[in-house]
């Protein structure tokens, strides 16, 4: 048995298959881009708390918020606040469409031993992923005292930028996962 043409031929299938699990990917999948905005969450000092204990407060004031970010009722906060800029039409009427959505659209999440909170809002177009991060952290910074346990004060510390290429299918993932599976098959074939 020819072991250096089997693992060639495992390599051509498997590059093969990645191309063309990467061309489906972006027939299926619309690119999207990205944009990332970060706050700071400081809880209101209290007498006799050690920093320690302060510390791990902001984080999980920030953990609450993060899951608070995915639902429709910040979602209307959201698209109600004045002046931000944002398509509704993208979001469909029907209400569970639209959470469908709204949770593919913004995600949220901490930092560990942090009260940094991150947003990422993903779109098609850079100008209204900005738009959407942006609005988010401005609820987030202005009203996030409705959602917390605890009261805070909300700092942007970095406002939204957009991602320069599409961060959406994760072709880079794709195409390594499609890789090794058409190797893995076409060397045990």
């Amino acid at each position: 048995m020819n072991y250096s043409r089997s693992l060639y031929t495992a390599c051509a299938s498997g590059a093969a298959l990645a191309v063309c699990a990467c061309l489906i990917a972006l027939v299926i999948f619309p690119l999207q881009y990205s944009a990332e905005a970060r706050l700071l969450v400081a809880p209101h000092a209290v007498a006799g708390v050690d920093p320690y204990t302060s510390s791990k407060a902001a984080e999980r004031i920030a953990q609450n918020l993060a899951e608070v970010v995915g639902t429709s009722q910040f979602f209307a906060r959201v698209i109600a606040a004045p002046g931000t800029g944002i398509d509704q039409s993208y979001f469909p009427a029907d209400e569970l469409e639209r959470r469908k959505l709204w949770t593919k659209t913004v995600e949220a999440g901490v930092t560990y031993n942090t009260g940094i909170l991150h947003i990422v809002a993903y779109h098609p177009q850079k100008a209204q992923a900005v738009l959407i991060a942006s609005a988010v952290a401005g609820v987030l910074a202005g009203t996030g005292n409705d959602f917390a346990v605890n009261s805070a004060d909300y700092r942007i510390v970095d406002t939204p930028v957009a991602s320069k290429y599409p961060q959406k299918p994760n072709f880079s993932a794709i195409a390594v996962a499609t890789f090794l599976l058409g190797f893995a098959v076409s060397f045990v074939y």
